[in-house]
């Protein structure tokens, strides 16, 4: 990865910084890859819709995996962003949890609810902000897997966002 890591830097913003939707976004995902979510993507979606200004689309290994990504989602934004999100669905699901930031809808996924419901191609209109997986130098060290790498090429052949 570069120098300073992506997430790094909105790991270093105090509570009065989260001003906007945008990085409560970025905030978000990078708690997100700290957790080892796969796929991630940030979709602008305040042209499209008024339900939330960005969606932040991320996939788990398991259910388990997608659990411990919602519960640290809320407990180091309560912490660290002193944010809460007005309302969480899917708790008790294997497949899919909505957190409701307000102006962020964060959707985490396992691989076949995500492959299922397509919500990058349902919003294709709106503007991909990132996709930390694919923010890779040539020759880093990663924890990101041949299957990763799979996964993504065949996600962004099927969002086609461009």
């Amino acid at each position: 990865m570069s120098e300073q890591r992506y997430d790094q830097k909105y790991m270093e913003i105090k509570p009065e910084q989260l001003e906007n939707s945008k990085e409560v976004a970025q905030k978000i995902s990078a708690i997100l890859d700290d957790e080892k979510a796969l796929q991630l993507k940030i979709i602008e979606t305040n042209k499209q819709t008024i339900i939330a200004d960005y969606f932040v689309i991320a996939t788990g290994t398991s259910s388990t995996h997608i659990r411990s990504l919602a519960d640290e989602v809320d407990m180091r934004m309560n912490e660290e962003a002193g944010r809460t999100p007005s309302r969480i669905s899917g708790q008790g699901s294997r497949d899919w949890i909505i957190m409701d930031y307000d102006s962020v809808l964060v959707h985490i996924f396992n691989r076949e609810a995500r492959d299922y419901y397509k919500l990058e191609r349902l919003w294709g209109d709106g503007r991909s902000i990132i996709s930390a997986d694919i923010k890779l130098d040539v020759g880093a060290d990663t924890d990101i897997d041949d299957r990763d790498l799979e996964d993504l090429a065949k996600l962004d052949e099927e969002t086609d966002l461009d």
